[in-house]
């Protein structure tokens, strides 16, 4: 029997996808995102890993799957940058089987603790450093209105959590 099918929202350059592939090898994962460029470089990335990862390019406020196809919805600084978040978390949840999960990572209102950057490294600063001032440009969310979201979207068991020393929030729930 096949493993769990997962579905990376806004894959990017596939990081977040390959590294949930190496550390759970039976989960089938596939990618998403509404950019030709990235899809390619994820497409480059899990060939030179190895990796089996089929894209999809679309735009996550109307995902080409069947409702409660998915066994998982993950997305990493996704919400922050679509036009509609509640539309596409709504089609996420619309996706998921009852029982499916979806996890969100995405940035952070509020305070940052920045000796947490800091004591992470050199890439890591620069990296919440470069996430902050994007985020800035769209939106960040505060732990409520995530929930909220997420909830409004039809979730259970939804669940917050600040993480990365307060640069982002962890938003978690089940169809």
């Amino acid at each position: 029997m096949p493993g769990p099918l997962v579905l990376d929202l806004g894959v990017g350059p596939g990081e977040s996808s390959l590294e949930a592939l190496r550390a759970a090898p039976g989960r089938r994962a596939v990618g998403l995102d509404r950019s030709a460029v990235m899809a390619r470089r994820a497409a480059t990335r899990a060939a030179a890993a190895g990796l089996h990862l089929p894209l999809l390019r679309a735009d996550a406020l109307w995902l080409p799957v069947r409702t409660g196809a998915l066994d998982g919805v993950t997305g990493h600084s996704l919400l922050y940058l679509v036009s509609d978040p509640s539309a596409a978390l709504g089609e996420a949840a619309r996706a998921l089987r009852p029982g499916g999960r979806l996890a969100f990572l995405e940035p952070a209102a509020g305070r940052v603790d920045l000796r947490a950057a800091l004591a992470g490294g050199p890439r890591f600063a620069a990296s919440m450093a470069l996430w902050r001032v994007m985020s800035g440009l769209h939106r960040r969310f505060d732990p409520a209105t995530l929930a909220g979201l997420l909830g409004g979207a039809g979730l259970l068991e939804v669940r917050v959590e600040s993480v990365l020393g307060g640069f982002a929030l962890l938003a978690s729930g089940t169809r």
